[in-house]
């Protein structure tokens, strides 16, 4: 499992749902969730964690996209297997995992030392 250090800077609710805005290095990270920790205030230091599998990645993006969060990442390890490619990205200093299919990461030509976007959707991130 995935995780990144990050400090809330806001909370929203309306009724049961919650977003939270964090801030991780110089990045802005949104966060859907329906169960909210008391204790959790703005300036809280917490842990997200994300699954390998739902960090997905863009490469010459320029568009728009629905996914909430647009990370810029760098690719510091490759792992072409015969279904499946694992990526090593960093994000502000934190080392994640991505894992893709091996089609989709050959097509798009992936290289070490690559800048890319990873793409998290909001709901796909847990506050630990």
């Amino acid at each position: 499992m995935n995780q990144l250090k990050a400090t809330i800077i806001k909370i929203e609710t309306i009724e049961s749902l919650n977003l939270l805005t964090l801030s991780c290095g110089e990045q802005t990270i949104e966060i859907l969730t329906l169960e909210l920790n008391p204790n959790l205030r703005v300036g809280s230091s917490v842990k997200l964690s994300v699954k390998s599998t739902d960090i997905a990645i863009a490469k010459n993006y320029g568009g728009m996209l629905s996914y909430t969060n647009q990370l810029k990442a760098k690719i510091v390890q490759l792992n072409n297997g015969k279904l499946l490619s694992s990526i090593g990205i960093d994000i502000e200093g934190f080392r994640l995992e991505s894992i893709i299919m091996l089609n989709s990461s050959l097509k798009m030509n992936l290289k070490v030392g690559e800048n890319i976007v990873a793409l998290i959707r909001g709901n796909d991130i847990s506050i630990l």
